[in-house]
């Protein structure tokens, strides 16, 4: 059992609390802006701006998320060596590869626009909105990526949560006040940008210069001396998360080339299994610094314990979203249209995929933290592959459960792979008790919810009784400890009094 008072501990706990609260805030509204935007519009409208929207993340997943790694590893790592000058360095040379990528990657998008429009979608007007989120999304988003990885670094996660909250709510309000005005596919693409623009400026001008303040020491041969090897990992780490981002995204581009509704009936129940992945996702990102630090003074194998407790309070705090949507997908879809139920199938199996995938990030941040970034990069080539190579031909045979499984397909490979290499290169190893403990008390709940489904015609209570039975025996059977339960609880009173 772990010293939940441990100074490493504190900084995964309290850095979780506020990822969670940022995913809460990016994935949660982030749902509720495409929900109502499908109340507002009809799907082949919600189909193309997903479909475009698709195709500039996957852009940006190439030529921006991977440098949000980097920063962040490297960050928490001189923060550690007392180099603070030498971090904000690393932000400073962080921002501006990210910036001629995803400058190069957005201009090749415009140009490409019309091809892309006309021979995929045999619909040359998307080459407007193709062009738009080109020129305007992807610079602006990779710019936020790499300040979320600066907060990440410096172990300043509310500030993580903030620029989540600011982006959300300003591309809610923008996007919905543009199609209420006629603007349809266009207001939302604008929205998303004007949002993007906002929160990039804001955090550069702002919140950077309080959370990395300008130092003066000698910290610069040191970053000359390790900038080979930055770069090295920020190139295996672009491409790595790039092929994870398209991995993701290629389900909605694909059905988009058949039928836009289709696209957005899959991309609605992506959003929606993304959030039950989230909590899971969060923790791997507070994971990486903190494991980062611990490697750089090499106590890595002391934090096998603190590694262990992050899989298992990540899956019991997933467990609340995947019993609901396991049990009852068509009742959530329904309550947008009843068109969109017939996504139901695929929701169920995006749910599955998504605690999978969840729980191989987490194994992937020890992994780059413990500088195998080869490791990781390998990794995420065959699982996204994989999922690629398997989209195309069961999305175009099967359609959305087709496309479906090829996710489900690829994170299993991911998972696999992470747990091989992590016990190979590292010696850890996840705990039995770890997975077992969260399991068998999403097992009863879902046997619960199955059992009530057919005895009550109200899908609320059963729901209801459902997740109060996964609660109730999480409690009795001790997935997470009165001691850890106090530890944590003391930690967030602690947080928000700060």
């Amino acid at each position: 059992m772990i010293n939940l008072t441990d100074k490493r501990f504190e900084k995964l706990a309290k850095g979780s609390y506020y990822l969670i609260l940022s995913n809460v805030a990016n994935l949660t509204i982030g749902a509720i802006f495409w929900i109502i935007l499908a109340k507002m519009v009809d799907p082949s409208t919600l189909g193309q701006a997903m479909v475009v929207i698709a195709l500039a993340t996957s852009l940006i997943g190439f030529a921006g998320y991977g440098v949000q790694v980097t920063i962040s590893k490297y960050m928490s790592e001189y923060n550690a060596r007392n180099m603070p000058n030498t971090a904000r360095r690393v932000l400073s040379l962080g921002l501006k590869m990210a910036l001629i990528v995803s400058g190069v990657a957005a201009l090749s998008l415009a140009l490409l626009s019309g091809h892309i429009a006309s021979i995929a979608y045999q619909n040359p007007s998307l080459s407007t909105l193709i062009t738009l989120a080109a020129i305007t999304y992807v610079p602006s988003q990779t710019v936020v990526a790499a300040l979320i990885g600066a907060f990440q670094g410096s172990h300043r996660m509310e500030y993580t949560f903030v620029t989540y909250l600011i982006y959300e709510l300003a591309r809610l309000a923008i996007a919905v006040i543009l199609v209420l005005h006629g603007l349809n596919s266009f207001g939302i693409i604008i929205g998303l940008s004007t949002a993007s623009l906002i929160v990039s400026l804001l955090g550069y001008t702002y919140f950077i210069p309080k959370v990395v303040p300008k130092f003066k020491s000698n910290g610069e041969e040191e970053l000359k001396e390790g900038l080979r090897h930055i770069i090295k990992f920020s190139g295996l780490n672009y491409f790595a998360v790039g092929m994870r981002t398209l991995s993701a995204q290629i389900g909605v581009i694909i059905l988009g080339t058949q039928n836009f509704e289709w696209a957005a009936f899959y991309g609605l129940s992506l959003l929606i299994a993304n959030v039950v992945g989230g909590i899971s996702s969060a923790i791997s990102r507070a994971l990486l610094p903190t494991a980062s630090e611990e490697w750089a003074k090499g106590n890595g194998p002391e934090f096998r314990d603190v590694f262990n407790t992050a899989i298992r309070i990540s899956l019991l705090l997933s467990g609340f979203g995947f019993t609901i949507f396991m049990i009852a997908p068509s009742y959530v879809l329904g309550l947008l249209s009843d068109s969109y139920i017939e996504a139901s199938s695929a929701l169920r199996i995006l749910v599955v995929s998504s605690i999978i995938n969840a729980m191989g990030a987490i194994i992937i941040s020890m992994l780059n933290a413990a500088n195998r970034a080869d490791v990781v990069a390998k990794i995420g080539l065959i699982s996204s592959v994989s999922t690629i190579a398997l989209t195309f031909p069961l999305a175009l045979v099967i359609g959305m459960e087709g496309a479906a499984v090829a996710i489900l397909i690829g994170s299993l490979s991911s998972l696999i792979l992470s747990v091989i290499m992590l016990k190979r290169k590292e010696r850890l190893t996840i705990s039995v008790r770890s997975v077992s403990k969260p399991s068998i008390s999403i097992l009863v709940g879902l046997l619960v919810g199955y059992s009530l489904y057919s005895l009550f015609e109200n899908v609320v209570i059963t729901l209801a009784l459902a997740v109060l039975s996964y609660a109730g025996f999480s409690m009795i059977y001790r997935v997470m400890t009165r001691t850890e339960l106090r530890a944590l609880f003391n930690i967030l009173l602690r947080t928000k009094r700060s």
